[in-house]
């Protein structure tokens, strides 16, 4: 059942994105509810993020999703390697790491680009998980 909005809340809701020129502050300021717009493949995307910590581009997410989210979720970021773009959250770069290194199909690897990769996630991997993309063993 919707409800008439008389001319004068329309009025003040003018106003108010002329004022604040944001839609979420006029709505919060006039107590009104406001649709994030999270649906479709940002929301796709959203729950990949939440049940695993991150998410391949793979063609069905691109930057309009990303720049959505991003307003919502500061957390999230995006990294491009190895031709495959991967969004993770904070405090999940290490998850992030092993599954950009896991698809990459790489045999082996050097010590230096391992060094490179978790530089930028900004983390770090144990002895056993170094090893483990030394040995070749997938």
């Amino acid at each position: 059942m919707s409800q008439e909005i008389s001319e004068e809340l329309i009025n003040k809701i003018r106003y108010y994105v002329k004022k604040y020129n944001s839609k979420r502050d006029t709505a919060n300021k006039l107590g009104l509810s406001y649709d994030t717009g999270i649906y479709g493949k940002t929301l796709d995307l959203l729950k990949e993020l939440m049940w695993n910590g991150y998410a391949f581009s793979s063609g069905k997410y691109g930057l309009k999703e990303y720049i959505k989210l991003k307003e919502y979720f500061p957390q999230i970021r995006r990294t491009k390697m190895y031709g495959r773009m991967i969004y993770y959250l904070d405090g999940k770069s290490k998850i992030a790491v092993n599954a950009i290194l896991e698809v990459s199909n790489k045999k082996v690897m050097s010590y230096q680009e391992l060094k490179q990769i978790t530089k930028v996630f900004d983390t770090k991997l144990s002895k056993e998980e170094k090893t483990h993309y030394f040995s070749g063993e997938k």
